[in-house]
């Protein structure tokens, strides 16, 4: 499944395939796109099917339904949430367009990297290493500043990225965007990503 919006300031899309073309996929992820802010999470549950995608969606309605928490405090929650549940790994990030301002958040294995063109540099934001398991974590924000004709791309364990520099090509990234860059490879696995670009 595939999705996209824009505004003046960011164009996105989103791809969730779940592993061996199954129902449900264990990765689950939301983007909630306003005038000035941008607020988008991506999670993937332990495992697969059904118990992994229950995990996930713990961190996508958590961000849905509070869009305006804190993202170490949305993560707190999260984690909270996940008792007698298998546990996830997520990655949380807030963009504010007018102080053209970025935060991040995240535990385990989710894959984000920030592609600045003009300098022809590749960010890799820090990451938390473990899982959401309903132990008590302490969570890390990160605060980026990034650039008009930034990009940025999350996503997930089943997904592959073989020449991470070639997508500082605006036009190697918009094929990223629609799943047709020869870059990218979907792993059997359940497979997710979140790229977008910044005006």
């Amino acid at each position: 499944m595939q999705t996209e919006g824009r505004n003046n300031f960011m164009h996105y899309t989103t791809m969730i395939r779940a592993k061996n073309d199954a129902t449900i996929s264990g990765d689950a992820l939301t983007v909630k796109l306003l005038e000035n802010i941008c607020i988008l999470a991506i999670a993937d549950g332990l495992g697969s099917g059904t118990e992994a995608n229950a995990s996930a969606t713990v961190v996508i309605k958590e961000l849905e339904e509070n869009p305006e928490l804190e993202l170490s405090e949305l993560l707190r929650r999260s984690d909270l949430k996940m008792l007698g549940l298998r546990g996830a790994v997520a990655a949380v990030m807030r963009v504010c367009f007018q102080r053209n301002h970025i935060q991040f958040a995240s535990i385990g294995n989710i894959s984000c990297y920030i592609f600045r063109p003009s300098e022809g540099k590749v960010i890799y934001p820090r990451q938390m290493r473990g899982y959401l398991s309903g132990r008590t974590q302490h969570f890390v924000v990160q605060a980026l500043e990034y650039k008009k004709g930034d990009f940025f791309l999350l996503h997930t364990d089943g997904i592959e990225i073989t020449d991470i520099r070639s997508l500082l090509l605006e036009n190697e990234f918009i094929k990223l965007q629609q799943v047709q860059s020869s870059y990218l490879t979907l792993k059997n696995d359940d497979a997710s990503l979140i790229a977008a670009r910044l005006f």
